[in-house]
């Protein structure tokens, strides 16, 4: 059963959509990020390419998988990371509880001042956000899009190029160079505190 909005419900609606449309234009690209690598870089800078526009990391702590950083950690090295790229335009933890789906995704975004416009991934997530894309263009949405929204595969990978697990255990054996060297410089000053909390 549909239920039609009054006028006043409607034209409230109407004015949020317009304020929320004049933030600043961003792609999206979410991730785990434990912690934030080169690889990753690669592919932000990639998806603000590809979009014209910042990209704003999302980063998703799973439910099932216990993050081996507290949020505050992150927060702060996902902070430096932002003063550290001039593509990149913020940088948020998406909030647990939250469905994790692109929708809810530029939802928490337009929140927070940024309309974006589309969403970059790596090969191994296209099939699983492609049905997402599809709803969210689509009348049915709950989430109203200002253009249509769109996908890009960023896949920057390089071989034996960095990756969490590698800069993990890096961290793990004590081994502040390589760390280093797969991490942006800005990540450089929390090697003692990752090494710390990886090894709790």
């Amino acid at each position: 059963m549909n239920i039609v909005p009054t006028f006043e419900e409607w034209l409230n609606e109407q004015r949020i959509f317009e304020t929320q449309f004049g933030s600043q234009k961003v792609a999206i690209f979410p991730g785990r990020f434990q912690p934030i690598h080169l690889g990753h870089i690669a592919a932000l800078e990639e998806t603000s390419k590809r979009f014209g526009c910042p990209v704003v990391p999302i980063q998703i702590i799973s439910k099932n998988e216990k993050s081996p950083f507290p949020n505050r950690l992150l927060e702060q090295i996902g902070d430096a990371v932002v003063k550290e790229y001039d593509f990149i335009a913020g940088f948020f933890i998406y909030p647990p509880g939250k469905v994790t789906v692109v929708p809810q995704m530029v939802k928490f975004l337009r929140e927070n001042g940024f309309e974006a416009i589309g969403m970059g991934c790596g090969s191994d997530r296209v099939k699983s956000y492609e049905p997402q894309i599809k709803y969210l263009n689509s009348e049915k949405s709950d989430v109203p899009v200002s253009e249509p929204f769109k996908l890009e595969m960023v896949d920057e990978r390089i071989p034996n190029g960095p990756s969490g697990t590698k800069v993990r255990e890096a961290l793990m054996n004590d081994d502040e160079q390589s760390f280093k060297d797969m991490v942006p410089k800005s990540l450089h000053k929390f090697y003692k505190e990752l090494n710390k909390e990886i090894k709790k």
